[in-house]
């Protein structure tokens, strides 16, 4: 089953995303006449208001959060179907970037983590 991946995005791009990236997994099928650009993007748009109404609206996920969305679909009849969707939200670990960002100023600063460190 073919699948496209918007890959890390905010929130508040991804609608753009998918839209780009399903277009051009069926950029051929709409040169051929298989499928019409038109209806893709309405049902793409539709699809892009769900995921909205869950991510900002129900879930309250800021808009600089880091998404990616991972579509499984299937043309079938000249007909595009969503067959499953899965959405990766990644929430901003304080501690883990305090501690991540400490240990590489010690190696590369030096012990002390100090910028005035020569090395």
């Amino acid at each position: 089953m073919p699948t496209v991946r918007t890959g890390p995005v905010r929130v508040s791009g991804y609608a753009i995303k998918l839209r780009r990236v399903v277009n051009a997994a069926l950029r051929s099928m709409y040169k051929e006449g298989k499928l019409s650009a038109k209806q893709i993007n309405e049902l793409l748009s539709e699809l892009n208001r769900k995921i909205y109404s869950v991510l900002v609206e129900k879930f309250e996920i800021p808009k600089d959060t880091v998404v990616n969305i991972t579509l499984e679909y299937d043309v079938e009849d000249s007909e595009f179907r969503v067959k499953d969707i899965q959405i990766d939200v990644y929430d901003r670990d304080d501690i883990l970037s305090r501690n991540a960002t400490s240990d590489v100023k010690k190696l590369v600063f030096g012990e002390g983590g100090d910028q005035g460190s020569s090395q």
